[in-house]
């Protein structure tokens, strides 16, 4: 489990009691779910996919938590969709850690949503955390040679996936590829080229 700072976990749990106020129905990705699940590892930002039938109803979400105080610092738009894709904000408990709410970055948001577990991520913090399944899928979306930690984070969340969540990652490939969220990428050739990588037979 990822050591995290005090003040960190204070960001997450002042953005789950936010999110929660706002109706946001919503889960932890990134760094901090997979922290949460495989792999200690730094991360100094918060990320949340949050289920959200439209740009209407994200861009509720984003009026409510200005309201409570986050300062909107980045509002990104999935082009290929025309949706709203990431909405960054600054916590306002210090005005400088950002959090990030994704709405349309995947397609799969609600998928994401509807399976998160709850786990507790350190100092009786507990929230909703996305399945390993969801992450390595979300991972090899984001993946750049640019970032070494992408292969990191991957080997550590295929070492750990079962069968159910191998097959579950391969499902959620293809629901981004199909929704028209993949950027360009082919990515049940590039899910298929990190298991065989990392000494998995793809599901």
């Amino acid at each position: 489990m990822e050591r995290l700072t005090v003040s960190l976990l204070e960001v997450v749990r002042r953005a789950l009691a936010d999110l929660e106020w706002c109706g946001a129905d919503a889960a932890l990705v990134g760094g901090l779910a997979i922290g949460a699940r495989v792999l200690e590892r730094t991360t100094r930002d918060v990320d949340f996919a949050v289920a959200a039938a439209d740009d209407p109803a994200a861009e509720r979400v984003v009026r409510a938590l200005s309201a409570r105080g986050y300062g909107i610092a980045l509002m990104l738009e999935q082009v290929a969709v025309d949706r709203l894709a990431t909405v960054r904000c600054t916590s306002p408990l210090d005005g400088a850690t950002m959090v990030d709410v994704l709405f349309a970055s995947s397609g799969i948001e609600p998928e994401v949503v509807a399976a998160a577990e709850p786990l507790d991520i350190g100092l009786g913090v507990r929230c909703r955390v996305a399945r390993v399944g969801h992450l390595i899928a979300l991972k090899v979306l984001a993946r750049t040679e640019r970032r070494p930690q992408d292969d990191q984070d991957l080997q550590a969340l295929i070492g750990a996936a079962d069968p159910e969540e191998l097959a579950l990652a391969s499902a959620a490939v293809g629901s981004i590829q199909s929704r028209g969220y993949a950027r360009g990428k082919d990515l049940a050739a590039e899910l298929e080229q990190q298991l065989r990588r990392f000494g998995v037979v793809g599901p």
